[in-house]
């Protein structure tokens, strides 16, 4: 047997991405031995298998040879390529539990008799383990591959010419239905050589593939289910190993595939794209929070990207600052971030939506620090501003010198309303005027005459109010083609 031969056969095998000729052992066995340059990489089929001192193949050299090329095609498209549910049903019957492989053909036959190497070295500890002969193991195998050479094309010197030479050479003609495979395949195989190809994808192809994982039902799901999965495989009296694919991997590659996905500057927020999971998201990062408390050295930058994420997560939904129920780390990034939306939104588009906030909130007293939890008036209008409400006089005057003075704001307010047409607070069965940010730019700057830095002042002083800023914060698009096209003009972010 020769390696050429087989990767000739094996390429010949993959023509029809939804019909391959082999079994999952076949394709499992020749992909096993591709050395993908990494220190830690270890075969691991077992070394008494009949071919094995012939079959050597190297991901370095076959980047750069166009018949390995051609392989490493194929290998890619058979996992970007969209299939269905039921589709990837069948795939797995008949690959796993009904092999037609022509085993009369000596290299056929050569590449089912093997074993696993229960010595060989494997990144992924116990619970996370890939090595089966499954359409799973082989979705593994597929997934580390394909990571390996795109950090390889990511650090090639002679990049133009390495695999992939496009991003259809592995995503097919589609960016965002590769996007949906890797989530589906991932939903269907929770297992870490996915998230890492994930997040190499998104490191190489950049925002035509980062949209579609950002709208993606299925990762932020997995992504906290597997990081979870992560906190309850460690041993309740771990302290601490210095192996770096020990028991804390799979948190660490959860938190390494967020800040890949996160490396662009996109719209939506951290806690847009973690929806109804960010309770239990959070939940679990304070027990990592815990676990890194007891570890005797740092996790360094990597963990510090999860608790920056826990933090504009608790930041974006204005939780309190409890430390019975959220560890100090996640709330010191909170505090770091709960300000960030003045980067975010333009100073006018931030002006705006905290007048539109003014007019939709629902009748209260503003002073932050009223002792009338129940919400019932009635209520008296403050004379200056006629948008800010209270239920007494008393209340008035706490909150015209409090902690967010009302005085200092009391005026722009006034001008900025009846300049741009906003209706009073004390009107809530009036719709909202909507306006258009560059009209709302417009009419502040000819008729209310404030300038960019006065606008500024007047956000940065609105904004601490966790009531407003948790409206203002809320100011997502409503649906996914919302999202697509805000993704699409660039002005999504997957931050606060």
């Amino acid at each position: 047997m020769t390696a050429t031969a087989l990767v000739d056969q094996a390429t010949q095998s993959l023509e029809d991405p939804y019909n391959p000729t082999f079994c999952c052992k076949y394709y499992i066995c020749l992909l096993s031995h591709i050395n993908t340059g990494d220190e830690s990489w270890e075969n691991p089929i077992a070394s008494d298998a009949p071919y094995a001192g012939n079959l050597k193949l190297s991901l370095d050299s076959m980047v750069n040879l166009p018949k390995s090329m051609k392989l490493l095609d194929r290998v890619s498209i058979f996992m970007t390529c969209d299939r269905s549910r039921e589709d990837m049903t069948s795939l797995a019957q008949r690959m796993e539990w009904h092999c037609e492989c022509d085993r009369t053909d000596s290299l056929v036959d050569s590449m089912h008799a093997w074993r696993w190497n229960p010595a060989a070295f494997d990144r992924y500890p116990e619970g996370f383990t890939c090595r089966t002969t499954t359409l799973g193991g082989l979705i593994a195998i597929i997934a580390d591959l394909l990571f390996a050479a795109f950090e390889l094309k990511r650090s090639g010197e002679d990049h133009q010419k390495q695999w992939p030479r496009s991003r259809t050479d592995c995503l097919g003609d589609s960016d965002e239905s590769a996007a949906v495979m890797f989530c589906r395949w991932l939903d269907e195989y929770p297992i870490l050589p996915i998230l890492r190809a994930i997040g190499a994808s998104a490191c190489l192809f950049a925002r035509g593939i980062i949209v579609p994982f950002l709208l993606s039902a299925h990762l932020p799901k997995n992504l906290v289910a597997i990081l979870k999965r992560g906190v309850d495989s460690i041993p309740s009296d771990f302290e601490g190993t210095m192996d770096a694919f020990g028991v804390l991997y799979p948190i660490t590659c959860v938190f390494t595939t967020m800040r890949d996905i996160s490396n662009i500057d996109d719209g939506v927020s951290t806690a847009y794209f973690f929806r109804e999971h960010c309770s239990l998201f959070l939940e679990t990062l304070n027990r990592i929070a815990a676990i890194d408390d007891r570890l005797p050295w740092s996790m360094n930058a990597t963990w510090d990207d999860g608790f920056s994420m826990g933090g504009v997560v608790h930041a974006k939904l204005v939780l309190p600052f409890d430390e019975s129920k959220y560890h100090s780390k996640i709330l010191d990034w909170s505090r770091l971030n709960r300000m960030t939306i003045l980067a975010v939104q333009t100073p006018y588009e931030l002006a705006r939506n905290v007048m539109l906030t003014l007019a939709e909130l629902p009748a209260q007293c503003m002073n932050a620090r009223c002792p009338n939890k129940s919400g019932q008036g009635p209520f008296m209008m403050c004379s200056g501003c006629k948008r800010v409400a209270y239920c007494s006089a008393e209340c008035q005057d706490k909150d015209w010198n409090g902690r967010l003075p009302h005085r200092s704001v009391c005026k722009k307010i006034r001008v900025l309303g009846d300049t741009t047409g906003m209706p009073i607070y004390s009107t809530p069965k009036i719709e909202p005027t909507q306006i258009e940010i560059s009209e709302f730019q417009r009419r502040v700057q000819e008729r209310a005459g404030l300038s960019m830095f006065s606008l500024m002042t007047f956000n940065e002083k609105m904004i601490p109010d966790d009531r407003i800023r948790r409206v203002v914060n809320d100011s997502e698009p409503s649906s996914s083609s919302d999202l697509r096209a805000m993704a699409l003009t660039n002005c999504i972010s997957f931050r606060i």
